[in-house]
């Protein structure tokens, strides 16, 4: 007989990996003392007990305004008029500092009102929330990322959490079959059910991208993975995903990183799908229940290539809003220049057509520069006016059928910036914060701005940018010195 092979024979190639392993960890263990920081692991554990020892919940109204800050969340209040911020980070060019803040903001008399309640979550970033009037109002959280000060550590969450709004409590919502550790994703509230599509994680020596879609039913408070027929988005994060109505939801752009051989490169997507869900029985993700993806053309008017950008819902006209972001810009080929964006343009749910939005501060400006260029047309010209838009239709072949707007025309409110936090309630948009690049530094913001959807006359300035914080990085900082949040919300050195 020959010998018995040895079950328990580890081969060459896995030792080595096992050395590699040991090596490494045993390197970032002398790194970490050296920054004099606590593995990252142990920290989010022992921020979770202490929030955990907290006994009762204390509200505290702000002096002035939060601060400076990207990848939080901004949710419209379910029942009041208020708008809820969540998390969010801050980055000096040295240090980062990740939040776990729950803010409130009432338009009524512009305050801020901080609430510590207990069992609250990590802190984190580049996490999703949504907000439901059920059980008299709840906040979902999921996912995001952590980093440490010095982001030499990340670390992708993918726990779920609620927030009662009436017992102004956390609860960790335990349930299996979720999806996996991630940020940059996007999520959104169809009916009874939370969707989770996308994002990316890195450990530091791959980062992945998702394609995968879940939803969380908040009558079973149970995950399942989506099956949907049809060609829909590849993997990617940082993308606008918009519900319509309590059964379907677009998507947009997004961001990625695409191998070709052993190199890579980065992708800003500009493709546009629709995700129906039509169900015989039960709920989305149910036996009876039919899913199916379909690519929109988006219209001539639909952005260029860009990440970053906020989007919001105004769920009375169907109505979606998105903001800024991020296009690359290739200098050489090695090397890629961000060009921050301050368009707002408009999204219709129903058509999946694009519209720039002009205010109507701006249009008469805009009628005369256009005066000013366009030749005299010898067809008719129809105008058409609602209370947003004005378009020319005839006189001009339909692709450069114009949205008044559609020129570079100056005008107020915020400037030029990436993966700022927006909202709408009641019919009032609402923007904060975000990153301006330049000059290969990151600036941080804290201003804040509101547009009334209904008038459209301009940007109402609630928060004024005193000027820009100090950079305490160097001026050519390493581009992949941080995670991927920037393009999984915002450009390819940071990326949601």
């Amino acid at each position: 007989m020959g010998k018995k092979k040895n079950k328990n024979k580890v081969s060459g190639a896995v030792k080595t990996a096992a050395k590699t392993e040991k090596k490494l960890a045993n390197k970032m263990k002398k790194e970490l003392a050296n920054l004099g920081e606590e593995d990252i692991a142990k920290v989010i554990a022992e921020i979770e007990r202490e929030e955990a020892k907290r006994a009762q919940a204390t509200e505290k109204t702000l002096p002035g305004p939060p601060s400076a800050r990207a990848y939080a969340s901004l949710t419209p209040h379910p029942t009041n008029n208020e708008l809820i911020m969540f998390g969010g980070e801050y980055h000096d060019g040295q240090k980062t500092e990740v939040y776990n803040e729950l803010l409130f903001y009432n338009p009524a008399n512009s305050q801020w009102k901080l609430v510590k309640a207990p069992g609250a979550p990590p802190p984190r970033s580049a996490h999703q929330a949504v907000a439901t009037p059920a059980n008299k109002g709840e906040l979902w959280i999921f996912g995001g990322e952590f980093t440490s000060p010095s982001e030499t550590q990340f670390h992708h969450y993918k726990d779920l959490w609620c927030f009662s709004l009436a017992e102004k409590k956390w609860e960790k919502v335990v349930a299996p079959n979720g999806p996996s550790p991630r940020s940059g994703h996007r999520m959104v509230l169809l009916g009874r059910n939370i969707i989770v599509f996308g994002g990316y994680s890195d450990d530091g020596r791959e980062c992945r991208y998702f394609d995968d879609l879940h939803a969380f039913s908040l009558d079973t408070r149970t995950w399942s993975k989506l099956t949907a027929s049809g060609r829909g988005p590849s993997a990617r994060s940082a993308c606008v995903m918009l519900p319509i109505g309590s059964d379907s939801l677009i998507i947009y752009g997004g961001f990625s990183r695409v191998r070709e051989g052993r190199t890579e490169r980065t992708h800003t997507h500009t493709d546009l799908f629709r995700l129906t869900h039509k169900a015989s029985s039960g709920s989305t993700g149910s036996g009876g229940s039919s899913l199916t993806w379909r690519s929109l053309a988006g219209g001539p008017l639909a952005p260029p290539a860009r990440a970053g950008q906020a989007a919001a819902v105004n769920v009375h006209s169907n109505r979606a809003y998105v903001f800024g972001g991020v296009s690359d810009v290739e200098e050489t080929e090695e090397e890629l220049r961000g060009e921050m964006s301050d368009d707002l343009q408009m999204l219709d749910l129903e058509s999946g057509k694009w519209h720039n939005v002009t205010l109507r501060s701006e249009q008469n400006t805009q009628q005369v520069m256009e005066e000013q260029v366009e030749e005299p047309v010898k067809e008719a010209v129809t105008v058409v006016t609602d209370e947003v838009f004005t378009m020319k239709l005839g006189g001009a072949p339909a692709s450069t059928v114009t949205v008044a707007g559609a020129a570079p025309a100056p005008r107020g409110g915020p400037g030029a910036r990436m993966s700022a936090m927006m909202a709408v309630q009641r019919s009032t948009l609402y923007l904060y914060g975000g990153v301006l690049e330049k000059d290969d530094k990151q600036f941080y913001l804290s201003d804040m701005y509101s547009l009334d959807l209904h008038k459209l006359n301009e940007w109402k300035t609630l928060i004024e940018q005193p000027s820009l914080p100090d950079w305490l990085g160097s001026d050519s900082e390493d581009e992949e010195s941080g995670s991927e949040r920037g393009s999984d919300d915002s450009d390819d050195e940071d990326d949601e």
